[in-house]
């Protein structure tokens, strides 16, 4: 009997313990799926062009660490604040149980937009949140669009 009760709480404290999510209000926690970005492309807020393609692994790293996810503060977006221009993160499908190899195509996995007052959208799947970043971050966000 008392080794059944042990089973039954080591069980529980496992499937109890084990389900939590990410939290959805810090950013840190979804550094790595950005991480693993193969391309980023800066897109004008005025024309959707595209204005410039990141994609060396180096210049990758370096744009996610300028980012500085540590200090961005979930907020809200203010009414008037106008959009700067955005950045879409692309990697190729992760390869399923039965392939062999992707196709080789870029699919946009995330998408960051910068608007003034040093805010920023960020957009995975369905998940949409706003944060509030630091003035180095905005700035160096911002010299994409000059």
């Amino acid at each position: 009997m008392k080794r059944i009760f042990l089973i039954i709480t080591a069980i529980l404290t496992l499937l109890l313990g084990g389900c939590q999510a990410k939290d959805e209000t810090d950013i840190s926690a979804y550094s790595d799926d950005i991480a693993k970005a193969q391309e980023i492309s800066v897109v004008s807020a005025d024309s959707s062009e595209v204005l410039e393609t990141i994609s060396s692994k180096d210049d990758i790293e370096h744009f996610i660490q300028t980012l500085d996810l540590e200090k961005w503060k979930f907020t809200t977006l203010p009414d008037n604040a106008a959009e700067i221009g955005s950045f879409r993160f692309a990697q190729e499908e992760t390869i399923k149980y039965t392939q062999t190899d992707t196709d080789g195509e870029l699919h946009t996995v995330a998408t960051i937009t910068l608007y003034d007052g040093s805010y920023i959208g960020f957009e995975t799947g369905n998940l949409n949140m706003t944060f509030k970043v630091s003035e180095a971050a905005a700035e160096y966000l911002s010299g994409y669009f000059v």
